[in-house]
C-alpha cells in the first residue's frame, strides 16, 4: 500500500509533527511505501541543527531515522520561503518542492493523512 502523510502543524509547538513521523515509522516497518509532505509551519520540523533541549523528541532524528527507513519525505518551497528556511537548511535527504509535486503525491497514493 502507498500512503502520504500531509504535515501542517508546527514541531515543539503541538504534537501533529511527532505523531505524524511516529505513524510514517509504523507504516514503514509494515513495509508500505511511505511519503511525509510537510508544509505551513510544518516545514520547520525539517530544519537541521534543531535542539529541543530535552523538553521533546528530536524531530530531526525522527526525521533521519524515517530517511533510512526509505520513507521519501519532503517540503514545500513557498512555505520554506516565506518562512526564511533555505534548502541548505533542512535536513539533508529532505527534497524541497511545490504544489504539484504535493498534488501528483496524492494521485499516486492509496491513502493520505494529514495532520
Amino acid at each position: 500500500m502507498s500512503l502520504l502523510i500531509v504535515v501542517n502543524t508546527a514541531p515543539y509547538g503541538s504534537e501533529g509533527p511527532y505523531h505524524a513521523f511516529r505513524l510514517a515509522e509504523a507504516l514503514a516497518l509494515r513495509d508500505d511505501h511511505v511519503e511525509v509532505f510537510l508544509m505551513g509551519d510544518a516545514v520547520h520540523a525539517a530544519r537541521a541543527g534543531q535542539d529541543p533541549r530535552g523538553a521533546h523528541a528530536s524531530l530531526e532524528l525522527m526525521l533521519l531515522g524515517l530517511l533510512e527507513r526509505a520513507v521519501d519525505v519532503s517540503c514545500c518551497g513557498t512555505c520554506c520561503i516565506t518562512r526564511g528556511l533555505a534548502e541548505d537548511d533542512v535536513v539533508p535527504g529532505v527534497r524541497v518542492e511545490t504544489i504539484h509535486d504535493l498534488a501528483a503525491a496524492i494521485a499516486r497514493s492509496d491513502k493520505v493523512v494529514s495532520f
